[in-house]
Formats: structure tokens, sequence, C-alpha cells
């Protein structure tokens, strides 16, 4: 999981939470128009060169637009190379901003031109990954510290160089690790509830002493025949053939349920205490990526995770296609009321819809849900499609 937290993007994890909320690069764009009009203007931080001010406002408004374009549904996840092209963006800025200042004092912390590249980076951190924010994200810390040194330094004696360098690329230097920060702990976080186990119905009246103790049980349970083995040893003070042979039946048992436990897929964990089946002879569950799981659980969540209601089923089937990608096949039946049910369905629908192949679903008492997935490095490309009617995006089907 660690190693997924680097790797994958909060967008890639759970696609619908971006899909839902995509004006984050739009909130930014205004942010950075509102602060350099206020710094330029009211604070009269123009200079003498308010034109190149302007211009460098210009380009760092563009940056965050071009991501906000870039990340529009239908266009599928940002790219390396998208994703760049908005970081030179706000880096031209803040180059030209420090052009624009040379010759003569300015009110340095009061630059706009840092700010407005760290929230170019909040931006970005949506959809990129940990690792490749990091190493996009460090590109206008170091050209902020190089400028810094070439043309604000020089010409600005009030701070000593380490303090203006500090100064400056301080807003870049929080955004960096703000963004990695928070990248690693959402997709971690989503990693970690797609392994855990759908919540069991309250029993009325159940206490947490009360849950405590049936843990309890039926720990001693399990570990009751060692136990018996132990204490007959301590009575009679010594160890007999029969009790080794005893001993290692149990130490061979205890192993198997450990290794059964061990190797259990991440659908089975999540599974545990539920009334769902699962056939998947060849594991092939575990090849869904972090999406696909986050969709799937999140569907299985929804109409059977829910403690309020009586507990419903569900059953699961995986098989390899001869074109060799991956069949899913879900039968869940719930005991949610039928409006409440609908509700559900159709954001669950439009996850499943960006992140898998050839997805047919059906409503009714049993939610009949099929896909594809592609297995291996290969992955289709998530791109949000608008339904079609008859599916849980636009009337419900039946």
């Amino acid at each position: 999981m660690t190693a997924v937290s680097w790797r994958r993007s909060p967008w890639e994890a759970d696609p619908l939470s971006w899909f839902v909320s995509p004006n984050l690069p739009l909130a930014s764009a205004g942010l950075v128009l509102v602060n350099g009009v206020l710094v330029l203007g009211p604070a009269g931080q123009a200079g003498s060169r308010p034109l190149v001010q302007a211009a460098a406002l210009a380009l760092a408004v563009i940056a965050p637009l071009w991501v906000h374009v870039m990340t529009r549904p239908r266009r599928g996840p940002l790219g390396v190379t998208e994703a760049a092209v908005g970081v030179l963006f706000a880096v031209a800025a803040l180059v030209l901003s420090a052009v624009g200042y040379i010759g003569e004092p300015f009110a340095l912390v009061l630059w706009w031109a840092p700010l407005s590249a760290s929230l170019l980076l909040l931006a970005l951190a949506p959809y990129l990954s940990a690792a490749r924010f990091a190493a996009l994200g460090s590109i206008p810390l170091v050209v902020g510290v190089v400028i810094t040194l070439g043309y604000v330094v020089p010409d600005d004696p009030t701070w000593p160089p380490f303090s203006t360098v500090v100064i400056t690329v301080f807003p870049l230097l929080i955004g960096l690790l703000g963004g990695v920060v928070m990248i690693r702990s959402i997709t971690f976080s989503i990693a970690r509830w797609n392994e855990r186990p759908l919540d069991l119905p309250v029993v009325d009246g159940a206490t947490d002493a009360e849950m405590v103790r049936a843990v309890d049980a039926a720990t001693t349970e399990r570990i009751a025949a060692a136990r018996a083995v132990i204490a007959s040893v301590l009575e009679r003070g010594e160890v007999t053939p029969g009790d080794a042979v005893r001993a290692a039946a149990i130490a061979e048992r205890l192993r198997a349920e450990l290794t059964g436990e061990v190797d259990r897929t991440w659908l089975e964990r999540v599974a545990e205490g539920r009334a769902v089946t699962i056939d998947d002879p060849e594991r092939l569950v575990e090849q869904l990526d972090l999406a696909q799981r986050t969709a799937v659980r999140a569907l299985l969540d929804a109409l059977l995770g829910s403690t309020e209601a009586p507990a419903g089923s569900a059953r699961v089937e995986l098989r390899r296609t001869e074109a060799g990608s991956i069949a899913v096949a879900l039968r869940i039946r719930s005991a949610l009321p039928e409006g409440r049910r609908e509700t559900f369905l159709a954001p669950y629908y439009v996850t499943l819809q960006s992140t898998v192949d050839n997805l047919r679903w059906r409503t009714g008492a049993v939610t009949a849900v099929e896909f594809e997935v592609r297995g291996g490095a290969s992955r289709p490309a998530r791109v949000q499609r608008t339904p079609e009617p008859g599916t849980p995006g636009g009337p419900v089907a039946r």
C-alpha cells in the first residue's frame, strides 16, 4: 500500500470524488487573479513596469486554467506532458515578474508570483501521483531559488540573502510538501479502506463490552486444543509421544488457518462476515487496479454495508476471457428499500463506467453488474462518459 500511495493520484484512486467536484483548478485561478490584482493595485507593488507585471499575472492565471481544461471529465487522466505545460506557465510568470522588478526594490513579503506558483501546485495535486508531483513541483522551487539569488538579492539589501531566499520559496516549499502529503494520505487511506471488511449489522442492544467478549470467545475457541495439550503436559510434568503427535497436528491446523488468512484476496477480506460468495479460482481480483477496487468496494459498501438495514447477499465471479482480459460479474441482493437503492446506484455506475470496459448493468430486486478489465500493466483510459439512456446515469435500467 505504501508503494501505491506514491504511484497513484487521488483521481486514479477515486475518480468519482473529483468528477463531482472538478473546480479546484478553477478556484486556484480565481485566487491567483484576486491576489495579483490586490498586490499590484491597492498595495502599489506594480513597480515601474506595470505592464510586465500584468503580463506575468496573465501567465500565472493561465497556468491553473490550463489544468482545469486538461482535467475535464471527457479528457481522462492528466498526463505528465499536460501537467508540465501548466508548471511552465507558472515558472514563466515567476521569472517574468522577477525581471519586471530588476533595478528597483519592492516589498518582498508581498511578492505575488511565488504564491501563484504554489496555488498551481494545489490545482495539480488531485491529478498527479506523489512521485510525479514531487518531480514537477521541484521545478518552480529550484527556479525560485535561482531567480531570487540572481535578480532579487542584488537589488534588495533589506534582507540577508538567505532570508530573502527563504521568504521567496516558502510558499513553494509549503505547496510542494503539502501536496505530497495530501496525495499520499488520500491514496493510502483509500487503499486501506478498500481492504477493510464491510460493516456488519449492529445487534440490537449489543454493547462494546459484549462484542469484545464475543471476539475473546472466538479466539479462545481457536486455541482451545493447544491450551489443553499444554495444560496436560504441565499437569504430568513430562511430554509423551502422544503429546508430540497432538501438538504437531494442532500446529499444522493453526498454520493452515494462518496461511489461509494471509492468502485471502482483498475482496475476501472485504466480504468477511457478510453473505458474499466469491468465485475466483485464479485470484484474478488481485489484478484490479486501485480505482477499480475502489469502485467495486464502494458498490458493495453502498448496497450491503449499511449497518441499519437487514443484511443482503452477493455473488462475485471472475474469469479470464479469450482476449486476455478479466470478466467480472456481480449479483447483489440488497435489503435496502427500492428508492434508497436507486439513489445509491447512479454515482457508482459513473465510477465503474470511468474505470472498466463493457459495463452492463441491470437493477431490480437483484442488482446485476458485468464488466471487463484489462489485466497486467495495460489499463483502460479513464474517460468519463455521458450515461446512455436506460442506465443508472439516466433512467435506471430494469
